[in-house]
């Protein structure tokens, strides 16, 4: 599962491949998590990075040199997170972002991983209930939105 291809609509001209991300990712893919995190929704640039104490894993969208979407996984107390889910604002809508999604939850289940948490913006609640995951919770203001927090089961999990 080291990469996978996808076609984008035709306006695009181009394929879109998924992967783990790599080192020489990391830098393109911190930009763009900024530049959304911190420009659209408010967060402050220091709290985006996941450390390294976390185990982060990350995968992305790349269009030709560009990244255009990155997500990761971490560990914490125990339990894995999934989280810092964005997609580059020219690219939304196509659904390259729900492909990125389900490509990164792919590689985590077969892992041996059985449950994924996260805190997600309206948009991504929706793909992941899509994709069998529950709402645990109340959602809450944070920042410049809110966030729900939801589970996603393995074995409720529809790839």
């Amino acid at each position: 599962m080291y990469q996978q291809y996808i076609n984008v609509e035709a306006r695009w001209m181009k394929e879109v491949i998924l992967r783990k991300a790599a080192v020489l990712d990391m830098d393109r893919i911190m930009k763009l998590q900024i530049s959304i995190f911190e420009g659209e929704q408010r967060i402050p640039a220091e709290i985006i990075p996941i450390a390294e104490e976390m185990h982060p894993q990350w995968w992305c969208a790349l269009l030709q040199e560009t990244v255009v979407g990155a997500v990761a996984a971490w560990e914490e107390k125990g339990t894995i997170h999934w989280g810092r889910f964005v997609m580059d604002p020219d690219y939304r809508g196509l659904h390259i972002g729900t492909r990125l999604a389900k490509f990164s939850l792919d590689d985590l289940f077969s892992q041996g991983i059985e449950e994924i948490h996260l805190e997600a913006r309206e948009a991504t609640v929706k793909i992941i209930c899509s994709m069998g995951g529950k709402i645990m919770g109340q959602t809450t203001n944070f920042y410049e939105g809110t966030v729900t927090p939801l589970v996603l089961y393995k074995q409720d999990y529809a790839s």
